[in-house]
C-alpha cells in the first residue's frame, strides 16, 4: 500500500504542477516514498491538534519541493482536495514554498537553501529543553528534515550541523535527498565532497540507504524511535524526477513542469490513471485514515498522560502553562523600576536587564555568536545549555551567526519559548536571510546587536557599521530601535518582548549619559519630544549615541527655537497617527535636521528633500571615537557650523 501512497503523491504533484504551469516535479517524484513512509506511517502529527507540544515536526528544507509535502498533507488530513488545483495561485495557501501559517501541516517557511535545516536544530534544541525543565516521556518527538544537495552546500548548514553534533540531538532526523543532480547540472560539477565522512566529523550517526526503496527507509527511521543517542543524517539515494520517460535522472526535472504529454507517461510508467486530475484511489485515503488513526489514540494516550504529570508537578505545570502565554503586564513596572548603572553603554544597559529578565521570563533563552563577554547578552544565574544539560538558559552558538538566526527562529517555532541572539552590529549582514525568514514568519525573535557605530572605535572600518540602519529598517516586519540610554533600553525590551514581529535592537559600545528628558514609555511610539519649542523654526532628529550630542547642539543654537526629537524607531513612528508624527516633526519649520552615526539612507522622509542629514557615508577608519569625531566632522562644533549655514540657506 505505500507503493500506491507514494505514486499517488508523485500524480498528485505532477498535477498540480501542470496546473501551475510551473514548480518543481523532480523532488516530488524522486522522494515519493520518503513522503509516503514520513506521513502514512512514521510522523506523529493530527490536523485536529496542528500545536500539540508533543507532535513530530516535519521540515521540508529543500521547498522548492512543496508540491510533493502538499500532496502528502492532503493525504493525512491537512490539506482539502479543493486546495491542490490552485497551488502557486494568488492567494492560496500552497505556495510555491511552504509558508508558515499559510498552509495548515506546514512548520516553517523554507525556500532559502539550508535554512529549514538549520531552523529545525533550533526546534530540536527547544524540545531538548522541554525534556531537561519538565518531563522526558512528555517531550519525546523527533524532528525530522528533507534536506538536498543544495541545502547541503549552503555554509548555514555546516554551521548548524556542527552544533548540533556537539550538543548530541538525539531527537533530530535529517533526511538527505542524495540524487547527484543539482539545478544545473550533475553534482559531480561542483560537488564531491564525502557527505558522510564529513558529518561523522560532526559527531553524528549516518546511514547510506536506497531513498526509493520503502523497506530500507522504514528500517532505517523506525529504529530511531528507540536508538537514537546523536542526530542522524540518512543520505538517501534516490532518482529525481524518477518514472518520468525523458527526464528521470536529468537536472532537467528539477524545476519545470512536464506538460500533459509527459505528465500522462510518467503516470503510465508509475501504473497511475491519466484521468481524472488529483486522483486519489480509496484504498489510498482509508490506509492513510489509518495511520491517522494510530496517531490520535498516540495524542489521547499522551493527553492522559499529561494530565497526570500537571496534577503531580502543580509548579511545572503552571511554569508550562505560563509559558504559551503574553508577556505579564505586570513586567513592565519591574523593568521601569529596575536599578541601573547610570551613564553606561547601552550595551551594558542591557545586560543588566537580562539578569533582570532571567528571572521575570522564565522562558526566556539566549546566546551569542561567541561574543556574550562583549555584547552583555548573558544571563549570568541562567547557566549554558550543553550536551549532558538543556536545563540551560543561554546558548554558546560558537562564530556562527548565520546558524544562530535561524536557531533562534526554531526556538520561537517550538512553541515554548522566546528567543533572543546577540552579535556585533556589522555581523547581522551574516544572519541577514534569517533575520528575514523570521520577519517574513512574524517570528518575535530579539536581536540584540552592539558596537552599532564607527564610535566603537579602533577596532576600525571591518567592524564599525555605517549602512546597517539603513538596511534593517528597509525589511518589512521588523523593528529596529536604537534606544540613546537607559531609560530608553528599558522600553526597548519592553517593546520587545510584547512584539509580534522580529525586533533588532541597536546598542552602543561606548558609554552615555543618562537623560532626564528620555521615557520608557514613549520608545513605543518611535519618535518623541525630548526638548520642545513653541513654533520652531529648527527640528533635529537623532537616535541612539547622538541624542546626547544633539540635545548639546540644540543649547549651542541659542538664537533659535530648536526642536529635539528622539528617533527610537522607524517603525514605530510610522505606525503613529499622522496627527501625531505633525506634532513631532513640525512640518512648518524652517530647516529639519537627521544627526545620526550611519548612513543617511532612509531620512529625507522625515527631513524633507532639503533637510540636513549629518550622517556617516563612508567607511570609518580606525582611531579612538574622539579621534573619529574631529576627523568626520562630527564633534559638536563643526555639526553647529554646518546647520548654522544650512539654516542661513533655507
Amino acid at each position: 500500500m505505500t507503493d500506491r501512497i507514494a505514486n499517488t503523491i508523485r500524480s498528485l504533484a505532477l498535477d498540480a504542477i501542470d496546473q501551475a504551469k510551473s514548480g518543481h516535479p523532480g523532488l516530488p517524484l524522486g522522494c515519493g516514498e520518503l513522503f509516503a513512509f514520513l506521513y502514512g506511517s512514521f510522523l506523529r502529527v493530527l490536523p485536529e491538534a496542528p500545536a500539540w507540544l508533543n507532535r513530530d515536526r516535519f521540515i521540508l528544507s529543500a521547498g522548492h519541493g512543496s508540491a510533493g509535502l502538499y500532496a502528502a498533507l492532503h493525504l493525512r488530513g491537512f490539506v482539502a482536495a479543493d486546495m491542490l488545483p490552485r497551488f502557486r495561485q494568488l492567494h492560496s495557501p500552497l505556495a510555491g514554498h511552504p509558508e508558515y501559517r499559510e498552509c495548515p501541516g506546514v512548520e516553517m517557511t523554507t525556500g532559502p537553501l539550508g535554512q529549514g535545516l538549520a531552523t529545525a536544530v533550533g526546534i530540536a534544541v527547544g524540545q531538548k529543553i522541554a525534556q531537561a525543565n519538565f518531563d522526558t516521556a512528555l517531550f519525546d518527538s523527533k524532528v525530522v528534515v528533507l534536506a538536498g544537495d543544495g541545502c547541503m552546500m549552503e555554509g548555514i548548514s555546516s554551521e548548524a550541523s556542527s552544533l548540533a553534533g556537539h550538543l548530541r540531538l538525539d531527537n533530530l532526523i535529517v533526511i538527505y535527498d542524495a540524487n547527484d543532480i543539482c539545478l544545473d547540472g550533475p553534482t559531480t560539477e561542483c560537488f564531491t565532497e564525502d557527505v558522510a565522512m564529513r558529518y561523522q566529523a560532526y559527531g553524528w550517526d549516518v546511514a547510506t540507504i536506497n531513498g526509493n526503496n520503502l523497506s530500507e527507509i522504514k528500517t532505517t527511521l523506525e529504529a530511531t524511535r528507540t536508538q537514537q543517542d546523536k542526530p542522524l543524517l540518512v543520505i538517501a539515494k534516490t532518482q529525481i524526477g524518477k518514472f518520468s520517460p525523458s527526464y528521470a535522472g536529468s537536472s532537467e526535472s528539477h524545476g519545470k513542469p512536464f506538460g500533459p504529454a509527459e505528465s500522462a507517461a510518467t503516470k503510465k510508467a508509475m501504473g497511475m490513471p491519466e484521468t481524472p486530475l488529483f486522483f486519489v484511489a480509496d484504498d489510498v485515503y482509508a490506509s492513510m485514515n489509518q495511520q491517522k488513526q494510530a496517531v490520535q489514540a498516540l495524542h489521547q494516550k499522551w493527553t492522559t498522560k499529561f494530565a497526570a504529570w500537571q496534577k503531580q508537578h502543580p509548579e511545572k505545570a503552571k511554569q508550562l502553562a505560563a509559558q504559551e502565554q503574553p508577556i505579564s503586564p505586570e513586567l513592565k513596572a519591574a523593568i521601569s523600576a529596575y536599578e541601573t548603572k547610570a551613564n553606561s553603554a547601552t550595551r551594558s544597559i542591557s545586560g543588566q536587564l537580562l539578569q533582570l529578565l532571567h528571572d521575570t521570563v522564565p522562558h526566556l533563552i539566549g546566546g551569542s555568536a561567541d561574543l556574550s563577554c562583549s555584547d552583555n547578552t548573558l544571563m549570568k544565574a541562567g547557566g549554558v545549555i550543553t550536551p549532558d544539560n538543556f536545563a540551560g538558559r543561554n546558548i554558546k552558538y560558537g562564530v556562527r551567526e548565520f546558524a544562530m538566526g535561524a536557531m533562534a527562529s526554531g526556538l520561537i517555532l517550538h512553541g515554548l519559548y522566546r528567543s533572543y541572539c546577540g552579535t556585533f552590529m556589522t555581523f547581522s549582514d551574516y544572519m541577514r536571510n534569517a533575520i528575514r525568514l523570521a520577519a517574513l514568519m512574524q517570528l518575535p525573535v530579539i536581536y540584540q546587536f552592539t558596537h552599532d557605530s564607527i564610535f566603537l572605535g579602533e577596532d576600525g572600518p571591518t567592524h564599525q557599521p555605517v549602512e546597517h540602519l539603513a538596511s534593517l529598517r528597509a525589511m518589512p516586519n521588523l523593528v529596529v530601535i536604537r534606544p540613546a540610554d537607559a531609560n530608553e533600553v528599558k522600553g526597548a525590551w519592553w517593546a520587545a518582548l510584547q512584539s509580534q514581529n522580529p525586533v533588532a535592537l541597536v546598542l552602543s559600545r561606548q558609554n552615555l549619559p543618562t537623560l532626564t528628558c528620555t521615557s520608557m514609555d514613549s520608545v513605543e511610539k518611535g519618535g518623541y519630544i525630548v526638548q520642545t519649542a513653541e513654533d520652531p523654526d529648527i527640528v533635529l532628529f537623532a537616535t541612539g549615541s547622538e541624542l546626547h550630542l544633539a540635545l548639546e547642539v540644540a543649547k549651542a543654537l541659542p538664537e533659535n527655537r530648536v526642536q529635539v526629537v528622539s528617533m527610537a524607531s522607524f517603525e514605530y513612528f510610522d505606525a503613529q497617527s499622522a496627527d501625531y508624527r505633525n506634532t513631532v516633526i513640525a512640518p512648518q519649520a524652517k530647516l529639519h535636521v537627521a544627526i545620526e552615526a550611519q548612513t543617511s539612507f532612509g531620512w529625507h522622509k522625515y527631513v524633507g528633500r532639503d533637510g540636513l542629514c549629518i550622517t556617516i557615508d563612508h567607511f570609518g577608519l580606525s582611531a579612538p571615537a574622539s579621534d573619529l569625531a574631529k576627523e568626520f566632522n562630527f564633534d559638536l562644533d563643526s555639526i553647529v557650523n554646518k546647520i548654522k549655514k544650512a539654516f542661513h540657506d533655507a
